[in-house]
């Protein structure tokens, strides 16, 4: 729902284009304020996830993330699309807090298959964003009644009701941890390490006062934001992640913003001479969202195809089989690219732009089948971090297009950054993660997989039940 929310303007961009008037640069420049300010909320996010938890971040997030979704409804002007899509912007955070928790609901033998199940159905909100939104403003506009400029405005106010609906009951109906309230697991994690360590304490006094005291002065500490930063981005395997993860989700991103604007306006009739009362487009503005919403529908399935490979190969190679499988799929996602942005017909343009849609959001699956193993003692802030990554190479890719005349040459640097991006892979070092993820198989049979979730919240070191 947050997705939903987070694409309400790009599947009636047409119409928002031409209603205000808008150059192709000042829609490049919404796009771009839309995805950059995700950055910042997601970095923000991994942070607040390890302290309060998910059920605490995310609903808070869909409140207060409903608000700028309806001020849209109010924009003039290019200056105030731009602010108020920076705003809506920050609601992408929510894929963060949706990772953290799957990563610590389900075991980690299973993170490829349960993160990309939720965050592919997550995603899918924009896919259904492009398919219903714009039936709406149709049937809205369609009697006459209300103004193309009017159907538009309510049309993208009503995803933030829906928004808001979601939010109270992810706070109110539903559990924060598999064991009960975050905020209590935590509390009471701390004090059991607090009187574990004043045990220690007694049981040392008796034989030395100097060790005594070294450990008195190893209370547990809360890390602060920074810490935890620099211990997560000098890690080289999290850096590679990062870049991969923005060449992959990058591309799903810069693709839904473009994909209603590309359908409408590069397909024309053969021998049509345009006019004022007619544009010459093989496709309505309603039909140009609907082939555009093939790229977010394909989520429902496709991220989940990328986790299901990255766990399957892993349980035979080990992470190198992971590796294997990230690399592949990149690959085949910077081919994909590049070719799409060669073909011109509009029947092989929809084939690959579907095509495109498969491989980015498996790679994206195959991204957060790995991310779960980087560093346990800060997940919230990798996930955030990597989360982030994707929302970059949204930013870098809107520039890219910004500045390129063509949709072909966009395409075309999209795809050998992707390539560049997939050298990256034998960088990885996760050779030292091998006995993390034996360890994990060999105490969770099959049956047992989805019932005892190993959260990296759990006190001591006993799995959630």
């Amino acid at each position: 729902m947050g997705f939903f929310g987070w694409y309400a303007i790009p599947p009636l961009m047409p119409v928002i284009k031409t209603q205000l008037g808008l150059t192709d640069s000042q829609v490049y420049n919404s796009d771009i304020a839309s995805t950059a300010s995700t950055i910042l909320s997601r970095i923000a996010a991994g942070p607040l996830l390890d302290r309060f938890g998910p059920q605490a971040v995310q609903s808070a997030v869909l409140w207060f993330g409903a608000i700028p979704i309806v001020c849209a409804a109010f924009v003039n002007s290019s200056t105030s699309l731009v602010i108020v899509r920076f705003f809506i912007g920050l609601i992408g955070c929510v894929f963060v807090s949706s990772q953290y928790w799957t990563t610590i609901t389900f075991a980690r033998n299973v993170a490829g298959t349960a993160n990309a199940i939720t965050g592919g159905l997550g995603v899918s909100g924009i896919g259904f964003s492009f398919l219903v939104l714009p039936f709406v403003y149709e049937a809205m506009t369609s009697s006459g009644h209300v103004s193309e400029d009017l159907g538009w405005r309510i049309t993208i106010a009503l995803p933030a009701v829906l928004v808001v609906i979601m939010g109270t009951v992810i706070r109110f109906a539903v559990d924060s941890c598999p064991t009960g309230d975050f905020q209590e697991l935590m509390n009471t994690k701390r004090k059991a390490e607090q009187f574990a360590s004043v045990q220690t304490n007694i049981s040392d006094c008796s034989s030395s006062l100097p060790m005594t005291q070294h450990h008195a002065s190893e209370q547990p500490k809360t890390m602060s934001m920074l810490q935890s930063f620099k211990i997560v981005l000098t890690d080289t395997n999290v850096l590679v992640m990062i870049a991969q993860y923005a060449a992959a989700f990058g591309t799903e991103l810069q693709l839904n913003n473009m994909g209603a604007l590309y359908f409408y306006t590069q397909f024309t009739k053969e021998g049509c001479v345009p006019t004022n009362s007619t544009l010459c487009y093989l496709l309505s503005k309603t039909s140009a969202a609907t082939v555009a919403s093939s790229f977010g529908l394909m989520n429902i399935f496709s991220r989940a195809l990328g986790g299901l490979a990255s766990d399957a190969v892993s349980r035979r190679l080990g992470m190198q089989g992971r590796q294997c499988v990230q690399f592949t799929l990149m690959c085949i996602l910077g081919v994909f690219v590049i070719t799409l942005g060669q073909l011109e017909s509009l029947g092989a343009c929809i084939t690959f732009y579907i095509l495109v849609a498969i491989a980015a959001q498996a790679t994206g699956g195959s991204t957060y089948g790995i991310v779960p193993y980087l560093n346990e003692q800060h997940t919230g802030t990798v996930n955030g971090l990597v989360g982030a990554g994707g929302n970059l190479g949204g930013v870098i890719y809107g520039l890219i297009f910004r500045t390129t005349d063509e949709y072909s040459s966009g395409l075309l640097y999209t795809g050998i950054m992707i390539l560049a991006c997939a050298l990256l892979t034998p960088l990885l070092r996760l050779s030292h993660l091998e006995k993390n993820q034996e360890r994990t198989t060999t105490l969770q049979s099959p049956s047992d997989t989805f019932k005892k979730p190993h959260s990296t919240e759990c006190i001591g070191e006993q799995p959630c039940d």
